[in-house]
């Protein structure tokens, strides 16, 4: 019985492996052009970054601050069908705070900052983007004379994300900004 089953199953595997060898075979045809439109590869990468240098803030009673912490960076990028895509940048502060250069005083920096940034196809220089945070002074509890101060947007960091010319994402860093942004 089993001598059987193993002659009628070989059997049915050449007949199956004579119908694949002569089944027609239909030639490739174009497509519509809707339909050859190029699949969008998504990419993503985080990086926690330290942070450490002086920012320069520009206007009246401002000073030198030296800071130290950190920025997570997180980013996505979607290519686009002809080439290039859209770039999605967090980045996020923690544990960020500053020493006045003139004044001695501690500045606290927070926040997190969303940018979204196009990218061109073919070869991708670095995508800069300096997200926006909120510097906090004086930091402890607020006892007259001293006034009140508001947070104050800053763009302290300077970011730059380099990409592959498929979106893939190949390096990012970050760094404190020198002062040419005005603040």
């Amino acid at each position: 019985m089993r001598g059987h089953l193993t002659r009628a199953a070989t059997r049915a595997g050449v007949v199956l492996a004579l119908l694949g060898l002569v089944t027609p075979t239909v030639p490739a045809m174009a497509q519509p052009a809707h339909a050859a439109q190029a699949v969008q590869a998504v990419h993503t990468r985080t990086a926690v970054l330290a942070l450490h240098g002086t920012f320069l803030e520009l206007g009246a009673g401002a000073e030198p601050i030296d800071i130290t912490g950190s920025l997570r960076v997180t980013v996505v990028t979607r290519s686009a069908a002809g080439g290039g895509g859209t770039a999605h940048i967090v980045s996020s502060l923690s544990r960020t705070t500053g020493i006045g250069q003139t004044s001695g005083a501690t500045y606290r920096f927070i926040g997190a900052d969303v940018d979204d940034v196009a990218y061109p196809p073919g070869p991708i220089a670095p995508l800069p983007v300096n997200p926006t945070f909120l510097k906090f002074w004086p930091p402890g509890p607020i006892v007259p004379p001293n006034p009140i101060v508001p947070p104050h947007p800053i763009q302290p960091v300077s970011v730059a994300v380099t990409l592959a010319a498929d979106g893939a994402i190949n390096a990012i860093t970050a760094s404190i900004d020198d002062g040419g942004i005005d603040n």
